[in-house]
């Protein structure tokens, strides 16, 4: 009777599953379907619908993205290309459209070098998401399990020495790419990255209304959080400005 009722309860979950990806499918092609009529308004408030849901796709990001940016709000379009990007690092659409984007937006704040290592390592993780990383981890174990097994089997010393050394080098290939799909992770889950939403905003030294202004940043600006306290958050730019602001005038990425 258990079981019976076990596979029951799965059952129920999987049609439960099925009808909410339909519904969800449906409303993603009626919000394509408004954004080409121009419905830009309409076209947003149902992608955000489907993702208030629990739906996260690089699809519905940057289709949301393209909504805002359509309607000049392009503080929630940097934000949702920024998202977007988490899902698929280094895609050339959007990057552009991010680009274009921040033309609309008062601050131009210039990065500080970085270092070619650095800026190499996160290009690096960026050519894949975390998923495919992921895939990447397990192909590259089996083969690796699979050369640790032919070299047990082997009879001869040269087949020996060929898979012993393919080991060697899928081993540094699978920790490189678990490395990869670690990193990758944590850029996909951080939540000190957001974007302003506050028309004009006054960075102050400490984090109360009565210290000194520090710096002034506008809608749209890029800010990484470095702490935070009840009502406060201390922001750093990537020009390397630092100061505290009021919570509720942002959004995470």
């Amino acid at each position: 009777m258990k079981a019976y009722l076990k596979i029951l309860a799965i059952s129920l979950f999987l049609i439960s599953s099925f009808d909410t990806f339909a519904q969800d499918a449906n409303k993603q092609q009626e919000a394509l379907d408004a954004y080409q009529k121009g419905e830009y308004q309409y076209a947003a408030g149902l992608y955000e619908e489907i993702l208030s849901q629990g739906q996260h796709a690089y699809e519905l990001y940057y289709n949301l993205g393209n909504a805002y940016f359509k309607q000049n709000l392009f503080a929630k379009s940097i934000l949702y290309y920024e998202k977007a990007l988490r899902l698929k690092p280094n895609d050339e659409n959007t990057l552009f459209n991010l680009n274009v984007a921040r033309t609309k937006t008062i601050d131009k704040i210039e990065p500080l070098p970085e270092l070619f290592f650095k800026k190499w390592w996160k290009g690096l993780i960026g050519i894949q998401n975390t998923g495919s990383w992921a895939y990447t981890c397990i192909i590259l174990w089996v083969f690796l399990l699979a050369s640790i097994a032919v070299f047990l089997a082997a009879k001869t010393i040269g087949i020996k020495k060929i898979a012993f050394s393919l080991a060697i080098a899928l081993l540094a290939l699978n920790i490189l790419s678990f490395t990869l799909a670690y990193k990758s992770y944590q850029n996909l889950t951080n939540k000190n990255e957001a974007i302003i939403m506050s028309q004009r905003l006054t960075a102050k030294s400490a984090p109360n209304a009565g210290s000194t202004d520090l710096f002034v940043i506008h809608e749209g600006a890029k800010v990484h959080i470095t702490d935070r306290m009840t009502e406060w958050v201390e922001i750093k730019l990537d020009n390397g400005s630092v100061g505290w602001i009021k919570t509720g005038t942002f959004e995470l990425i």
